[in-house]
């Protein structure tokens, strides 16, 4: 007896009735408490959570955040009407519904041109006068004249006059049950305060449109992803186990990799989201190389038990390895700096772990407890599979040098037009136009200027300075008039606008006066008046007790990474230019910046991913052949894939940002599965002491059906996505599925040829 048929026999010793019943008793044991994890399941949204977290400006953010507050505790209310809104009526219901607001729990403030009182000083004190009076309609035009013309309260209504503002400054922090609370209580607030058209914008708000959508996602990509598996697995397999026990393993993965991460207490979130649907995917490929070999030992007259143990020991290593391949390419990315993209890759490559072990505990156990499913000796030549994947071969072998010329000519124009692939990204890219959330967005970008927060720390250096001292306000405000004039923040709030508000005060409330005082002395008097008015807590929203660090805020028009890139290198420079004195400096940070910069550091950690998961596999490669040739056979029909892939989004416009970078490195772990099954099936026919032609031959013919059918259901389960509202759901979908379909391409038509001209010094002529 060989080493072979001893292997076999070993393998055959355990696969017996008695232990497939065991296996799936402990299999149910195990799935018991994976179901009753699913009650905790939690779905997350947080923008914050995509900061690079070896970044040292997160430091920085986090740091202005424990003073200042966070830059999107806010909830907008745009209140329209037309002709103006400057109607009695109107301005009373939005006034009642100001108060109703402001009186609700985890509301620090609302601000409203109806509530809006301007100080004035006079001989005899501060007194304040309201800016609309809502007693009688006479007062009406005299005060919507003097509101355009008063620089603070001009903002909240917009240019036509058909639409004023609301913002209400909610307690920082609020957690997702307290969020959904306060905005059941807005909702229900504007529902019964009469105004015909009230939009509504803010973090909670947003956060459960966002988690809604998740949700509905979630479910109904599962189910299309279940449903196409199920037609494909029924056109490759014909018979009913072979649809549920493939289906089974998949849907066993995704419950225990769920319920896995909730017992670690990760919610879902919009990567993590897609973590069932592409497990369901990517866990099928163990289970279709399993049967489709099974199938072929029965029809070649084999007993179930030993049919099985040839299956093990056959694609056994292989599949073992593509587990391994694909692991890495999701891995690869835990070395982002990002948390919820190094989250999305353990959590999936963990996944991947486990539906290989249930592919080798669960269907086997099923196979060996069910009827045989195949007649033995059938002939396989009659499929319609085989006259493919002949034709195929006899194609690959009669136009080589033209496959080799246009994967050639293909590669180099992709190469080419890669470079014109742009980083960018935009707050809201991730919902269509048409979606209400994004709609409600615009509409506030094109009334109000915008919603994206903007935010700039002021620190000054001289321990004999402060933020309020005068010398430190204009230098302030010469950077300030640079961001409204040319930057396009609108809405700002610093120590320069209340010193300006208090100027204004000081001189009769004459708009004329808004703008800090000429004389130091005048500075001064004005700058504790403004910190008089605003108190402790509006105080304590743009400068540090001390006085040595303030907050410059505003909200502008999101116009995308790129866009602000350009305009941060402009804001740089003026103020590199501002000059030594006084020792003040400005740093840019916030939400918005953040984002941005993670963006900007992209390419970075693409490359590393994709050069990792390289390395990786071709070590594998070299440990699995000996050989460094078929680490080149096994890397090239990838690499045209990637290429191609890259080339195609700088053709078409697709920028790079974290849903598209991650696309790199899962295509590329799942798309050297079948290059990997292939070559292991070369290696088992060499191993046989055939010739490298025959090999090949037999290897093609043996492995074509599983890659194509393989690939295929790759495709389309990952084609459902294109269908999600998301737009990174919807590129991770369109363009994993068009690499996958490049790499079956690269499988079937450029790795035989290469494994041909690259093994053997001459051309090798293979009978088809």
């Amino acid at each position: 007896m060989d080493r072979r048929q001893r292997r076999l026999h070993r393998i055959e010793r355990l696969l017996t009735r008695r232990n497939a019943r065991l296996a799936l008793a402990l299999l149910v044991l195990l799935t018991v408490p994976a179901l009753l994890a699913l009650r905790h399941v939690r779905v997350d949204y947080d923008f914050e959570k995509f900061f690079p977290t070896d970044d040292p400006e997160l430091d920085r953010y986090l740091a202005f955040r424990d003073r200042f507050g966070h830059d999107n505790e806010y909830v907008l209310f745009g209140i329209g009407h037309r002709p103006s809104v400057f109607d009695l009526d109107l301005l009373r219901r939005a006034d009642s519904l100001a108060g109703r607001l402001a009186a609700l729990p985890d509301v620090r403030r609302v601000i409203s041109p109806t509530r809006l009182r301007m100080p004035r000083w006079t001989p005899a004190g501060v007194f304040e006068v309201p800016v609309l009076r809502l007693d009688h309609d006479s007062t009406l035009a005299a005060d919507s004249a003097r509101l355009r013309l008063d620089p603070v309260a001009r903002p909240l209504v917009n240019d036509r006059g058909d639409a004023l503002l609301l913002v209400m400054h909610t307690e920082q922090g609020l957690s997702k049950a307290r969020s959904d609370s306060l905005l059941d209580r807005i909702e229900a607030a504007v529902a019964t305060s009469g105004l015909p058209e009230v939009r509504i914008a803010g973090r909670i708000h947003g956060q459960r449109h966002y988690i809604g959508l998740m949700t509905r996602e979630l479910i109904t990509f599962m189910l299309a992803s279940a449903v196409l598996l199920v037609i494909f697995l029924s056109i490759a397999f014909r018979t009913v186990w072979g649809v549920v026990a493939p289906i089974s393993v998949v849907a066993l993965t995704v419950l225990w990799q769920v319920a896995l991460m909730t017992a670690f207490g990760k919610p879902l979130s919009i990567l993590t989201m897609l973590l069932p649907t592409i497990l369901f995917v990517v866990g099928m490929s163990d289970a279709v190389h399993i049967i489709e070999r099974y199938i072929e030992a029965l029809r070649e007259g084999h007993p179930k038990a030993r049919a099985l143990a040839i299956t093990f020991d056959e694609v056994g290593l292989s599949t073992f390895i593509t587990m391994l391949t694909t692991a890495i390419g999701y891995a690869t990315l835990v070395t982002s700096g990002i948390r919820p993209m190094s989250e999305f890759g353990l959590f999936t490559a963990m996944g991947v772990f486990l539906a290989y072990a249930l592919a080798f505990t669960l269907l086997p156990a099923v196979l060996l407890l069910m009827p045989t499913p195949v007649p033995a000796e059938r002939t396989v030549r009659a499929s319609l599979w085989d006259r493919v994947v002949h034709g195929l071969l006899r194609l690959v072998i009669r136009r080589r040098r033209a496959i080799l010329l246009g994967a050639g000519a293909v590669t180099l124009t992709c190469a080419l037009l890669i470079p014109r692939i742009r980083v960018n990204n935009f707050l809201l890219e991730d919902l269509p136009d048409s979606d209400p959330q994004k709609q409600g967005f615009l509409w506030f970008e094109q009334q109000f200027g915008g919603v994206r927060p903007f935010d700039l720390e002021i620190a000054v250096r001289d321990t004999a300075l402060s933020v309020w001292d005068h010398d430190v306000l204009h230098r302030t405000a010469i950077v300030q008039d640079h961001l409204e004039r040319t930057y396009g923040v609108r809405h700002i709030t610093s120590p320069v606008t209340v010193v300006r508000a208090a100027n204004m005060a000081l001189n009769g409330g004459d708009p004329a006066w808004y703008r800090l005082p000429h004389d130091p002395a005048d500075t001064e008097r004005a700058a504790r008046l403004a910190r008089t008015l605003l108190g402790r807590q509006g105080l304590s929203t743009i400068a540090s007790a001390d006085g040595r660090t303030g907050r410059m805020s505003g909200r502008m028009v999101d116009e995308g990474g790129a866009a602000h890139r350009l305009k941060n290198a402009a804001l740089d420079g003026l103020v590199k230019g501002l000059g030594p004195a006084p020792a003040v400096d400005f740093h840019q940070t916030g939400m918005a910046f953040l984002i941005d910069r993670n963006n900007e550091r992209l390419s970075e950690q693409m490359l590393l991913s994709l050069g990792l998961s390289f390395l990786l596999i071709a070590a594998i490669m070299t440990f699995l052949f000996r050989e460094p040739r078929m680490v080149l056979i096994a890397l090239l029909p990838n690499v045209l894939p990637m290429v191609f892939i890259a080339g195609l989004m700088g053709l078409v416009g697709i920028d790079l940002k974290v849903s598209t970078a991650i696309i790199f490195s899962n295509a590329f772990g799942i798309a050297v599965d079948d290059t990997i099954h292939l070559l292991g099936k070369l290696r088992i026919e060499l191993a046989k002491g055939r010739g490298l032609p025959y090999a090949m031959k037999r290897t093609y013919l043996s492995g074509g059906k599983a890659v194509i059918v393989m690939s295929l259901m790759l495709c389309a389960g990952f084609i459902t996505l294109i269908a999600s509202d998301f737009a990174s759901v919807h590129y991770m979908g369109l363009l994993i599925s068009i690499t996958l379909g490049v790499a079956l391409l690269s499988e079937l038509l450029l790795l035989p040829l290469l494994v041909l001209l690259i093994l053997r010094r001459r051309p090798v002529r293979v009978v088809a």
